[in-house]
């Protein structure tokens, strides 16, 4: 048993379960013990689970335990369940703001709960009284350093589940998700701008959207909580062993307007299927989501990616701009279009306005031991296929491709893919330097 301050403690029972768990969170902060244990049980209710009303504020130097109990956040409010105390005021924005050794470990049944959910979502974010969209992740950290996340799973998400926004030194690890009622983005693990020195490891269960994604839009919403004197860059990232499924893309990295990213390594990522059929199971780089211009050469480097097991539509997708980098040992199965691939027609997004297209300038770029042993099963959809166009599969579809595209010392090594399937296929012109 450790010494832990818990909310069922007489003294910090309060009118609400928020109040109680933040009475004893602040004693905790005030003395040598700095944990909180949250038990399965509710002494101010006289019934298991904890309904939380408002945001419980994290300081540093704190662990919460979250001892086999669920947290459901009340129907309606606007709130997260976790955030760190400093975001959203007057030192949040500055280094000398940074907060540290905040721990959420889970034990047991660790649950925390989106409930019922309430009516904002990114449509309406900011509008007619309502707060900004990120108001709705389960847990929020910005401005952080040296902090675990671990042990608990995420049920009806009403936005993304995990937000981070110039965080760096984490750990989250052993999560699991579980997205319930389809409502736009019920990402699990976001990374945003100025994240880095972060591992992502044994992620598992259910999303409507992304299930680990990495994303620097430096112009977008999170450039008014950018912090004085650091970079929008992601960077040195490790993401593996997630088995998991999702709506969208089991991993996916986005950079444009200037911020790069770079170091990222992804191991082991398998969709584990489901009723979704996910779009692909990890993206590096797209077309969209910029303000000024989407990424260029030397934005998005030193990308190493190895083993992608993929059962629906896509598997590895690549868009933007990719140097330094490999990728190796991805396995194509089920009813999947390709092994890798740019393929995206050109189009006008109606969400953001950007025109989208598929296509990747690469430099210094291995490709390797890639198998194709699908039956494409996504013929009728034009975002994998040119309607019309006879399509058999292939382990490598580099068809869609922007005309400034260049591959320079990209090499292509162990292609397979099954009887009477090409290896590859390109874009009229194009020839990729495939190797035995």
């Amino acid at each position: 048993m450790c010494t832990c301050v818990t909310p069922n403690d007489p003294r910090f029972l309060a009118g609400s379960d928020a109040r109680s768990i933040q009475n004893a969170v602040c004693a905790a902060a005030k003395g040598d013990i700095r944990t909180v244990r949250i038990p399965r049980y509710n002494a101010r209710t006289g019934k298991p689970g904890w309904l939380i009303d408002r945001t419980i504020l994290l300081p540093s130097e704190i662990t919460v335990l979250l001892d086999d109990c669920r947290l459901t956040l009340a129907p309606g409010v606007y709130e997260n369940i976790f955030r760190n105390e400093n975001l959203y005021t007057d030192v949040s924005l500055t280094q000398a703001g940074e907060q540290h050794g905040i721990r959420i470990i889970g034990r047991g049944m660790a649950t925390l709960d989106g409930g019922e959910g309430n009516d904002l979502r990114e449509a309406n974010s900011g509008r007619d009284g309502r707060p900004h969209i990120r108001f709705n992740n389960l847990i929020l950290l910005h401005n952080v350093r040296d902090y675990v996340l671990e042990g608990f799973r995420c049920e009806n998400m009403r936005w993304w589940a995990i937000n981070q926004i110039f965080c760096r030194n984490g750990r989250l690890s052993h999560l699991n998700f579980y997205n319930g009622d389809i409502i736009p983005n019920q990402d699990g693990i976001n990374l945003r701008i100025g994240c880095s020195e972060i591992l992502i490891e044994d992620i598992t269960g259910r999303t409507g959207d992304d299930v680990v994604a990495l994303t620097a839009l430096p112009l977008g919403s999170d450039r008014a909580l950018s912090v004085e004197g650091r970079d929008s860059d992601i960077h040195d990232v490790t993401i593996r062993d997630v088995r998991a499924h999702t709506r969208q893309t089991v991993v996916a990295l986005r950079n444009c307007d200037g911020a790069k990213l770079y170091r990222i390594r992804i191991e082991n990522i398998a969709d584990v299927g489901g009723p979704y059929g996910p779009w692909g199971v990890v993206r590096i780089g797209e077309n969209n989501y910029y303000r000024q211009r989407p990424s260029l050469p030397g934005e998005t480097y030193q990308i190493s990616v190895r083993g992608v097991y993929s059962r629906c539509r896509g598997t590895v997708f690549l868009a933007g701009n990719l140097s330094d980098s490999d990728i190796r040992d991805i396995y194509a199965d089920g009813t999947s279009m390709y092994g890798v691939s740019t393929f995206s027609p050109e189009f006008v997004s109606k969400e953001t306005g950007c025109k989208v297209s598929g296509g990747v300038t690469m430099e210094n770029v291995v490709i390797e031991n890639i198998h194709y042993n699908a039956i494409p099963g996504h013929l009728d959809s034009p975002t994998f296929a040119f309607p019309g166009v006879v399509y058999n599969g292939c382990a490598v579809d580099f068809r869609c491709m922007r005309e400034t595209d260049t591959l320079k010392n990209v090499v292509f090594r162990d292609l397979f893919a099954k009887a009477g399937v090409p290896l590859w296929l390109a874009r009229e012109g194009l020839t990729l330097d495939v190797r035995a």
